[in-house]
């Protein structure tokens, strides 16, 4: 062999090292996702029209876990656990979270389907149920962050540590543990 093929295959060779790495690193940083419709507590909600019973604020939202673009903007309402961040962001000069509108109780949310994202990062997990509200005319595709995994359950590897706080369309709240997927690369 000639040193210029071997100086050719060992330039192809780190090409294609470099090119591995980087999608190896892509693949782990990338916020993955799942769809949980299918799952407890949310397949008896998706595809449901639901009855918002306490006032909700809708947000614009610079960065989150919400990666969806059909869905530009966030529910919240005072039991969500972010509820007290987004009362903190008001003070703040450039929030994270900025209100964009109230909306009064017995305001109506077409909700249309549940994703489970995972940060690549930090590894945590959010899922989120994404709908619809029409509300004076204007539509408004929104997304309601909705489950927590219980840490030390989810640390000892117990499948049913996924816990729902009260959502705004729950008379009360579900007081069950749930097992969620884990969220896949693609």
């Amino acid at each position: 062999m000639t040193t210029k093929k071997i100086m050719s295959i060992i330039a192809v060779l780190i090409i294609v090292g470099i090119a591995g790495f980087i999608f190896l690193l892509y693949t782990t940083i990338k916020t993955k996702s799942a769809d949980i419709s299918g799952y407890e507590p949310f397949k008896a909600w998706v595809g449901q029209t639901v009855r918002l019973d306490t006032q909700t604020l809708l947000f614009e939202q610079k960065a989150g876990m919400n990666n969806n673009n059909r869905y530009p903007y966030i529910l919240l309402d005072s039991l969500h656990p972010q509820w007290q961040q987004a009362e903190e962001a008001k003070d703040v000069e450039d929030p994270d979270l900025k209100a964009v509108m109230a909306f009064p109780a017995g305001t109506h949310l077409k909700i249309e389907k549940a994703i489970q994202y995972t940060n690549g990062v930090s590894g945590f997990s959010s899922p989120m149920l994404f709908g619809t509200i029409n509300y004076a005319g204007q539509t408004y595709k929104t997304g309601y962050q909705w489950g927590e995994a219980d840490i030390s359950k989810d640390l000892n590897n117990i499948e049913k540590c996924w816990k729902f706080h009260r959502a705004p369309w729950q008379a009360q709240e579900d007081t069950a543990f749930y097992a969620l997927p884990k969220a896949g690369i693609w």
